[in-house]
């Protein structure tokens, strides 16, 4: 999620990396996530260095491209999560303090249920006890410019959160700046940017992000029985 989930910043995450889980279908699920956190714009949790405050912050949205619960589609599906975690040492493990899990009230009844055995199952046990797992309607305004430099976009969740991201350019000026072996699993390509207007207030919690570390990752993660 940081971190880095799951950023974050980002969250992240997991070794959920195809897992295979007794008494689970085989699930996957990929597409776009935009992140939100507390770190500094870079996010060092992406190269595996301790959070910028010794603490990292986040909130993710995720847009589902393609994905599947056994044989239910969940493609176009959303989901959301928020998490705080620290880091003891360089390439050390993510010590989960809080994290809280959101699905959009906007999909099927089958599809919420499966987003939601999925966010509390076997494959993010590790990040611990979850403080809310609640539906709300999730939202994107601006995906279309996803990766694009300059050009800001992002998600909401209900009226608890949002998460709102504009790419950095590299040494090219039109192109943005890209970490595709990054030290967080989760995450399959990474464009780093800057954060604005973004926040999180909910389970006792209440984080806001602005000039702070903002991604747009590209996720595919996976679990549950063999194929």
């Amino acid at each position: 999620m940081k971190h880095s989930l799951l950023s974050t910043t980002m969250v992240l995450l997991i070794f959920v990396a195809c897992a295979a889980q007794a008494g689970e279908p085989p699930w996957a699920v990929s597409g776009k996530v935009l992140v939100s956190d507390n770190c500094v714009i870079g996010c060092p949790c992406i190269f595996g260095e301790q959070p910028s405050h010794n603490t990292c912050r986040f909130m993710a949205v995720f847009q589902t491209e393609d994905g599947h619960y056994g044989e239910l589609d969940l493609s176009g599906t959303r989901f959301a999560f928020a998490g705080e975690f620290t880091r003891a040492d360089e390439q050390g493990k993510q010590k989960y303090l809080y994290v809280a899990y959101y699905v959009d009230s906007g999909a099927g009844t089958e599809q919420q249920k499966a987003l939601r055995a999925i966010l509390t199952g076997p494959a993010f046990a590790p990040l611990g006890e979850p403080g809310e797992v609640k539906a709300l309607p999730i939202s994107f305004e601006g995906l279309e410019n996803f990766g694009l430099v300059g050009m800001t976009y992002g998600g909401t969740v209900g009226d608890i959160a949002k998460v709102e991201v504009t790419p950095i350019a590299g040494a090219k000026a039109d192109e943005p700046m890209i970490v595709e072996n990054s030290a967080e699993p989760l995450w399959h390509w990474t464009a780093l940017g800057k954060a604005t207007s973004s926040f999180y207030r909910s389970g006792g919690r209440d984080y806001s992000f602005e000039g702070t570390s903002g991604e747009s990752h590209k996720f595919a993660f996976s679990g549950g029985g063999k194929e």
